[in-house]
């Protein structure tokens, strides 16, 4: 049960700006008089806790943004990408956020999920190493000879089979890497990731917010591979997805989750929310001020939030998971498939 997107939309970027989203609900006939649902719904979200990835539902369920809106979110903690994927299915959650991978693969399983909002809009790892590590780090453009750097090494990944599997296997294969030759570990996530990688299990990891800023303020570790800065082209990171029946019946609280996200995401890059953002930071998810400033500040990351799905980083994401087998080649999902057309605002 696939939907399709106009032409104009597999041409380009898909936005979700949370102001044209809240537009067209006032036309829906609701009656809250604010440009969201009607009623109070209870709406389940799977959150990895303490992952930078959930920091703009967070703060949007922290400082109201759904409430106003008419959405009472909970929370349930996940620990994998397997584990909320089957609590989608058994209707026990609502909406996820990950991978475009993890979307493309349950679509090839059968279930009928598509993302309906944007999230962390394009990758932001970097590979870390421990800070007396022999892997020397490398300029940010020089980020080629820093995989082949990594030959002979085991490196950790949260998971195998999904997203960051993906990307490390295209980044590989593009800086002409022996992959026989490295040894590829799920080392877990945030705290599991950072300790595996201090235990000296693993040579190398992928570091992400928070795990990046905190332990490299800690002196534990330090990043030998920046590719945020590399000026490499970055796939599509994580969006919100939810089942094509829960979206059927609920266009209204979907489209009012994703302005929800998009008024958290315009928040978030304010520089005018810095302290509130910081202090938030260091309340919430138990980060230092230090880290907290390091993530928020002018230098930091927060502008990465959107609530956009821009096609063409979703369809390098889908491109690369193919190429690293995570995902079969048929049927070919990109945009068209994997994207939601009941989203408000396409071009």
């Amino acid at each position: 049960m696939k939907r399709a997107l106009p032409a104009t939309a597999r041409r380009g970027a898909l936005v979700l700006a949370a102001a044209a989203l809240v537009t067209p609900l006032v036309a829906c006939g609701s009656d809250a008089g604010d440009g969201g649902a009607s009623a109070s719904t209870k709406v389940t979200v799977a959150n990895f806790t303490g992952a930078g990835t959930t920091l703009a539902d967070q703060l949007a369920h922290d400082r109201s943004f759904f409430s106003d809106r008419g959405i009472d979110v909970e929370f349930v903690p996940v620990t994998s990408a397997g584990t909320q994927l089957a609590g989608l299915v058994s209707g026990s959650i609502d909406v996820l956020q990950y991978t475009v991978s993890q979307v493309m693969a349950a679509q090839q399983q059968g279930h009928d999920v598509q993302l309906f909002c944007g999230s962390v809009s394009k990758a932001w790892n970097v590979v870390m190493v421990e800070k007396d590590s022999p892997i020397a780090t490398v300029d940010p453009t020089d980020w080629r000879e820093g995989f082949k750097a990594l030959e002979g090494t085991t490196f950790g990944l949260d998971s195998l089979g999904g997203g960051q599997e993906a990307y490390f296997r295209s980044l590989a294969a593009e800086a002409g890497v022996d992959m026989s030759t490295i040894d590829l570990v799920a080392v877990g996530a945030v705290g599991e990731a950072a300790a595996t990688l201090a235990s000296g299990r693993v040579d190398a990891i992928f570091g992400y917010p928070f795990v990046q800023q905190s332990e490299v303020a800690a002196g534990r570790a330090r990043v030998a591979i920046d590719m945020v800065a590399s000026g490499h082209q970055l796939p599509y990171h994580t969006g919100y997805f939810a089942t094509g029946e829960w979206l059927d019946e609920n266009p209204e609280v979907a489209r009012d989750f994703c302005a929800a996200i998009g008024e958290s995401a315009e928040y978030l890059a304010d520089p005018a929310n810095l302290e509130d953002v910081t202090s938030f930071l260091v309340e919430d998810f138990g980060l230092d001020e230090a880290v907290a400033e390091q993530f928020a500040g002018p230098d930091g990351v927060t502008s990465i939030y959107s609530p956009e799905l821009d096609c063409a980083a979703i369809d390098l994401s889908a491109e690369q998971a193919e190429e690293a087998a995570l995902v079969q080649p048929e049927p070919r999902l990109r945009c068209t498939e994997l994207v939601w057309d009941g989203i408000e605002g396409r071009r």
